[in-house]
C-alpha cells in the first residue's frame, strides 16, 4: 500500500477543495436566505421561497441533488467542468441546512437588542450588519465547522459524477489491484483526521460559546 498511497493524495486535495469551497458559498448563501427567514413573516413570498428551498434540501437525498445539477446544468446551456458541477451540487444542499443554521442564530437574539438598537437611532440594516449578525455569526461557528464534516463525508459522493476526488480515485486503484479492502481502509485513513479536525473545531467552537454565554449570564 506504500506505492498506492502518492497516488491518492492529489485526489484528497480535490475532495478537500470542493468541500470547503462549498462550504464557503453555502454559508453565505444560507446566511442570507437565514436573515430573510427571520426578518420577513411567514406569508411573505421570499420567505415562502426560501422555505419551500430548504425543505426541498431536507427532504430529498443528496445523490438526487448531485445528478441534478450534473444533467441539468447542460440542458440550461451551463457546460461546467465536473469540479463545479460538484460544487454547485454540495453548496445547494449545504445551503439548505445552513439556512437553518442561520435562521436558528439569527432567532435566538434577544428581541430586546432590535428595541434598544432602535431607541438610539440605529436604522433597520444597520442594526442587522452592526448588532445581531456579528452575534449571530458566532453562534452559527460551531454548527458550521460540523456542516464541514459533513460535507466531506458527502463528497465522496460525487464519484457518481466521476469526480476524481478521494473515493473515486480509489475505486479506480481497486480496479487495477483487486487490493479490495486495502484501498477501503486506507480511504478511511485518509478521510479519518479530516472529520475529526473539523469535529475538533466545532466542539472548540461550542465550548468557546458555552463559556461566553456563562460569563455574559454571570455578570
Amino acid at each position: 500500500m506504500v506505492e498506492v498511497f502518492p497516488r491518492l493524495l492529489p485526489a484528497l486535495w480535490v475532495t478537500i477543495k470542493v468541500s470547503f469551497v462549498s462550504l464557503f458559498f453555502a454559508f453565505f448563501i444560507g446566511l442570507f436566505f437565514g436573515t430573510i427567514n427571520s426578518v420577513f413573516s411567514k406569508l411573505n413570498p421570499f420567505n415562502l421561497i426560501t422555505r419551500s428551498y430548504v425543505w426541498f434540501v431536507l427532504c430529498t437525498p443528496i445523490i438526487i441533488q448531485i445528478y441534478a445539477a450534473y444533467l441539468l446544468l447542460p440542458k440550461v446551456g451551463i457546460q461546467l467542468d465536473v469540479f463545479w458541477v460538484g460544487v454547485i451540487a454540495l453548496t445547494f444542499n449545504s445551503a439548505g441546512y445552513q439556512t437553518e443554521i442561520s435562521r436558528a442564530s439569527i432567532s435566538s437574539i434577544p428581541k430586546g437588542q432590535y428595541e434598544a438598537s432602535k431607541t438610539l437611532g440605529m436604522s433597520f440594516f444597520n442594526t442587522m450588519f452592526f448588532i445581531i449578525l456579528p452575534q449571530a455569526i458566532k453562534r452559527m461557528l460551531p454548527a458550521t465547522a460540523n456542516e464541514a464534516s459533513h460535507l466531506i463525508k458527502a463528497s465522496a459522493i460525487l464519484s457518481v459524477i466521476a469526480l476524481l476526488e478521494l473515493h473515486k480515485a480509489a475505486i479506480n486503484l481497486q480496479g487495477n489491484s483487486f487490493k479490495f479492502i486495502e484501498l477501503l481502509a486506507l480511504q478511511a485513513m485518509l478521510y479519518l483526521p479530516l472529520v475529526l479536525g473539523t469535529s475538533f473545531i466545532a466542539s472548540y467552537l461550542q465550548k468557546s460559546k458555552d463559556d461566553s454565554s456563562n460569563i455574559n449570564l454571570a455578570k
